[in-house]
């Protein structure tokens, strides 16, 4: 499904699994990376993110490797000038995954006949979401725009549409503006694979 979403949304769309195995080469960066450079690159290169190689405090917290959210809270403030109680009360608010073992992101067409991709994440022009937005109304579904400029990739759009299972929008963060290529035109989106499913089915995007 993964070419045809590139060809409605264009070629910045990755199909992403959780957990599961892929019969075809993977690779597995030895250097660590932030989640949002990882899904840039996996929309060229798929990739395997696990403990070792992700470096991102943010994305570590998101995804449910690290769990130390006042510390995170104290180095976002500093780090932004953003009040602590502002990032900590952002925080509360944000996503967090369990019991992850590592994560697939750029499934090809041929990887992803044995391994089901859980969501896709997609860089797209905002009239791309209006379409989006429009289409969901039609099955009384809402997508889910958290306010945040935080955590925009790994936190509002991956976990929360992994965990809740809806369409998530986000503006994106200073750190994925910077190291996760979303150009000025464009925001993320995550879409759960069955959404994508039937949006594909239906011929709604």
């Amino acid at each position: 499904m993964i070419d045809k979403l590139k060809k409605k949304f264009g070629p910045k769309c990755a199909a992403i699994n959780i957990n599961g195995e892929v019969n075809e080469f993977i690779n597995i960066p030895s250097k660590q990376m932030k989640f949002c450079e990882a899904v840039d690159y996996s929309f060229n290169i798929p990739l395997r993110l696990n403990p070792e190689n992700l470096g991102c405090p943010g994305a570590r917290r998101c995804i449910g490797f690290d769990n130390e959210d006042r510390q995170l809270a104290i180095a976002i403030s500093g780090n932004n000038n953003i009040p602590a109680q502002f990032v900590q009360d952002a925080l509360n608010n944000v996503s967090k995954l369990q019991s992850i073992r590592h994560i697939n992101l750029g499934l090809t067409e041929y990887m992803e006949k044995d391994t089901k991709p859980d969501l896709y994440i997609v860089y797209v022009k905002p009239d791309n979401v209006t379409t989006v937005m429009h289409n969901l109304a039609k099955y009384s579904t809402m997508p889910s725009i958290p306010p945040y400029s935080l955590l925009s990739v790994c936190g509002n759009v991956f976990a929360n549409c992994y965990i809740n299972k809806l369409v998530s929008v986000s503006f994106g963060c200073p750190e994925s503006r910077k190291c996760g290529g979303i150009e000025k035109d464009e925001v993320v989106m995550g879409i759960p694979y069955k959404t994508a499913l039937q949006l594909i089915r239906d011929n709604k995007v």
